[in-house]
Order: C-alpha cells, then structure tokens, then sequence
C-alpha cells in the first residue's frame, strides 16, 4: 500500500530543492521583491582567503604555545654578572658571588642602602656600572622600599627607564621579600619584566632579622638557592651549579652607596 506521506514528502523535496538554490544563487529580483542570497553556501563552503587566514591563525597559536612550552638552552658562556639594588642585595650578594665562582662567572655587586625604583631611573649610576664591569648578565633586587607605596603604577616610568638602561642585556628582576601583604608592587613589576625575568619571591618563608624585614643571612643565601633552581625556566638560563662545599669564602665584590633622597 502506498504511503499516505508520499505527497507530503515530494512537497518538502522541492521546497529543500528551491533552498538550496537560492542559498546557492546570487539575489532574486522579481518585480519589487528581492530575494537575498541565504548564508549557506558561505558556511558549508567558506570564501578561500578566510579559510586560508583561519588556517594561519590556528597555525599561528599552535607555534605560539610550543615556544612557550620548550625549554630554554642554557647559555653556557661565562657571564659578568652585575646585582644592584636597595639593602637587601649584600646579603644575596654573599650567596650569588659563590655561584659565580663556582659557575666561571665573574661578578659585581652595588648596595645601595633605602634606594628604590626612582632614585635609580633619575641617576646614571646603573648605566655607570653596567659599562665599569662590562656588564652581560644582571640581577635587580628592587621593590622593598615601595611595597607600602598606596599607588605603585606611579612607580612604572621610573621601572621602564631602569629597564630601558639595561636594554637588551638578560637580565632577572627579584621582587621584594614581602614581610606584609603588598598594594600591587609585584603585579606591576611581573607585568612590566619581560616574561621569564621576574622572579616572585612574594609568598616565601624567610626567617628575618631584628627589624622584622630584612631576610638574615642565611636566609638569603636559601633565596639565591631558589632562584638558580628556578633559573632553568627562566627566559634567558646560565650556569646555575649549585656551589661546592669545597669553594671556601669569596670575595663579594660589593660597592655600598647611601641614597640621599627617595
């Protein structure tokens, strides 16, 4: 027996058939009605260039990811390192100099006693002992003086000069020990590094001296410990090793300066 839905299929079948056409076909005009173009055929079959430009972006984001995932070779050429900073630099100092030697580095350090970012950009004393020391590898131990600052982005253009000094030499930003909770010094500093060059050290258990702020010593060799651990995934590694017993004291090479105004 023949299906009583045979009329009611062939009448779908043409209707599906006129779609198609139309989807198909360039805008009908008949009389004053016009019959715009339906999106179909632009779904099922996209204009080449933007199926070439989807290609290339997710092309684009696959390379993007990798780069981010592999590792960075180490540069495995002796370096002359340069710390400078505010007072917590002579006691990292003590620790770092014994990674240069035990590394083949030479280095150099300047402390400059409740200096900070401004004091810094606004003088040529950076500038003066990265071309002294020749310097090719630099740490910055800045941002202690300003975790209490109320607006810390009014600190970015004297971050940017710094960075602007140092230019294209690799280089690792240690935030500050964080003793209180900060007001956005960290973010603003991470934000303003290069990736890969900003070590965070917020969040770290450090036993403190008397003032309650300052890291001790040995504290701040345990410091320079997690941050060459951490060298490996930073954006430009060096010889890291961590030093023998058998290295002995080193000399720490350290300029100490008094800032004069903040």
């Amino acid at each position: 027996m023949k299906s009583n839905y045979t009329g009611l299929w062939l009448l779908l079948a043409l209707a599906l058939a006129a779609v198609t056409t139309v989807a198909f076909s360039d805008d009908i005009i008949v009389g004053n009605w016009t019959v715009r173009k339906a999106p179909m055929a632009d779904v099922l079959f996209p204009p080449q260039e933007s199926l070439v430009d989807s290609i290339s972006a997710v092309a684009d984001s696959i390379a993007e990811a990798v780069a981010e995932t592999k590792p960075v070779e180490v540069d495995s050429v002796p370096k002359s390192i340069l710390l400078f900073g505010d007072s917590m630099t002579f006691n990292l100092a003590i620790r770092l100099a014994k990674y240069a030697r035990q590394n083949g580095h030479t280095f150099h350090a300047v402390n400059w006693d409740s200096s900070n970012t401004k004091i810094w950009a606004e003088s040529d004393t950076l500038r003066h002992y990265i071309n002294e020391y020749g310097a090719d590898y630099i740490f910055i131990s800045l941002g202690s003086n300003e975790v209490y600052f109320r607006k810390p982005e009014s600190r970015l253009p004297y971050v940017k000069k710094i960075l602007s000094v140092i230019g294209d030499i690799p280089y690792v930003w240690i935030g500050p020990p964080n003793w209180n909770e900060d007001t956005g010094i960290n973010d603003m500093l991470q934000a303003s590094c290069a990736p890969g060059s900003f070590f965070r050290s917020q969040g770290m258990d450090f036993k403190r001296k008397a003032d309650k702020i300052h890291p001790t010593r040995s504290s701040s060799a345990l410091w320079i410990d997690s941050i060459m651990r951490w060298m490996p995934k930073s954006r430009h590694p060096i010889l890291a090793d961590v030093p023998s017993d058998s290295i002995g004291k080193v000399p720490t090479n350290v300029v100490f300066l008094k800032a004069l105004n903040k």
